[in-house]
C-alpha cells in the first residue's frame, strides 16, 4: 500500500501546477476548443499530455543534466522565442476571412496532436519545471527505502494523469463556451490569444537574453 502517498501527493501536486500554469499550451488548448470543440481540444490535450511524459521520464532516467547545459539552454530558449513569436504574429493578424475559412476546415487529427505536443516541447519553462519537480518529489522519499525509486515514478506519473484530466475539463467547458459565441466573437478571442502568445514569445526572448549575457560575459 506504500502507493498510496506517491498518488495522492502527485494528485495535490498536479492541481497546483494546472492551476499555476499560463504557458502557451494552456492558451491554445483552450483556443483549440473554442473553435474546434471537444474533438480537436481532446487531440491538443493528448499531444501536451505526450510531451509532458517524455520530459517526466527523461528526467526520471538522469538526462535532466543536459537541460542545465547553458548552451542547451541558449539555444532552446531562442529557438522556443522565435517559434511562439511567429504563432502568436500569425494568430493576431489573421483576416476575418482567413479565419473563417479555418473554422470551416477542421484541422487534420494530426495537425491538432501535433500542435500541443509541439508548443508544450518547446516551452523551455517547462523542461525546467520537471527537473525542479524530480528534485522537490525526490526529497519526500527516503533513499533508504527499497520502494524509493518506484514512488518517485508513481508520484510523477499521478501528476501528469492529474494535470491530463484537468487539461480535458478545460477543454469540455472551452467547448461549452464556445457553442454560446458568435464566430465574430471567435475571431477576436483568436486574436487575443494571438497576441498572449507573442508577448510570451517576447519574455521568451527577453529570458534568452538573459542566458546570452553572463555566458557571454564568462568568456565561452
Amino acid at each position: 500500500m506504500f502507493w498510496i502517498i506517491p498518488i495522492l501527493k502527485g494528485i495535490g501536486q498536479g492541481f497546483l501546477i494546472s492551476i499555476l500554469s499560463f504557458g502557451p499550451s494552456f492558451f491554445t488548448l483552450i483556443n483549440s476548443g473554442i473553435k474546434g470543440g471537444k474533438a480537436e481540444g481532446m487531440r491538443v490535450a493528448l499531444g501536451i499530455f505526450l510531451s509532458e511524459f517524455i520530459m517526466a521520464l527523461i528526467c526520471f532516467f538522469g538526462l535532466s543534466r543536459f537541460f542545465i547545459l547553458p548552451e542547451f539552454q541558449l539555444g532552446f530558449s531562442f529557438f522556443a522565442a522565435a517559434a511562439i513569436s511567429y504563432i502568436g504574429i500569425r494568430g493576431f493578424y489573421k483576416k476575418y476571412q482567413q479565419f473563417l475559412r479555418s473554422i470551416e476546415q477542421p484541422a487534420a487529427k494530426s495537425k491538432s496532436f501535433f500542435k500541443g505536443f509541439i508548443l508544450n516541447l518547446i516551452n523551455p519553462f517547462v523542461l525546467l519545471l520537471w527537473v525542479g519537480l524530480l528534485a522537490i518529489v525526490s526529497v519526500y522519499y527516503d533513499k533508504t527505502d527499497p520502494n524509493y525509486e518506484i514512488s518517485i515514478l508513481i508520484n510523477l506519473i499521478s501528476i501528469l494523469f492529474t494535470l491530463f484530466l484537468l487539461d480535458l475539463g478545460k477543454v469540455y467547458l472551452s467547448d461549452f463556451l464556445g457553442r454560446k459565441l458568435s464566430r465574430r466573437v471567435y475571431y477576436y478571442i483568436n486574436k487575443y490569444f494571438g497576441l498572449i502568445l507573442l508577448i510570451i514569445g517576447i519574455y521568451f526572448f527577453y529570458h534568452f537574453f538573459t542566458l546570452l549575457v553572463p555566458y557571454l560575459k564568462h568568456g565561452h
